[in-house]
């Protein structure tokens, strides 16, 4: 009986603060939120309460309305296109077609880009720039401290 008690104390030490950040950062501002569209708050000075003036004008206001709209159409034709898009791709890469490695390299190489600029960044840096600074070979040729530029490389994002 003592370790279930010990277990639900752990719990709830370990929940407390969770959920007391989540008050502070998400509900309570969103809260507020709601309690400032009813005033004619700024941002700064004083404010109002206005009730349902704020509502009243946002649904009456026909930009609004194209706007939510827009907003509607440019979901829905994105979710269809990309669904059709990942659909089309997914059968080409596993399908037997004869360009299916060419296909999947070129699927592939938007992954492998990032890392190589990365990598071209820190060739020129260990070779040309520190070397500049510290008056000495480059850090990727010296037998003693090549391991610390690729230390240095790896922590790249």
């Amino acid at each position: 009986m003592k370790n279930a008690n010990d277990r639900k104390r752990t719990f709830m030490l370990m929940t407390i603060p969770i959920v007391a950040l989540f008050f502070a950062f998400n509900t309570l501002p969103l809260i507020k939120g709601v309690i400032y569209s009813f005033t004619n708050f700024r941002g700064y000075g004083t404010y109002d309460w206005v009730g349902l003036r704020n509502y009243i004008d946002l649904f009456q206001d026909g930009r609004v309305g194209k706007s939510y709209l827009f907003t509607v159409k440019m979901a829905v034709l994105a979710t269809i296109v990309t669904n059709v898009i990942s659909l089309i791709l997914a059968l080409g890469l596993n399908s037997k077609i004869k360009f299916k490695s060419t296909l999947r390299g070129m699927y592939f190489v938007p992954n492998i880009l990032g890392a190589l600029v990365v990598g071209y960044i820190f060739n020129y840096f260990f070779t040309y720039i520190i070397p500049a600074l510290f008056n000495t070979t480059s850090i990727l040729a010296s037998s003693t401290w090549a391991w610390v530029g690729i230390v240095l490389g790896r922590q790249s994002p």
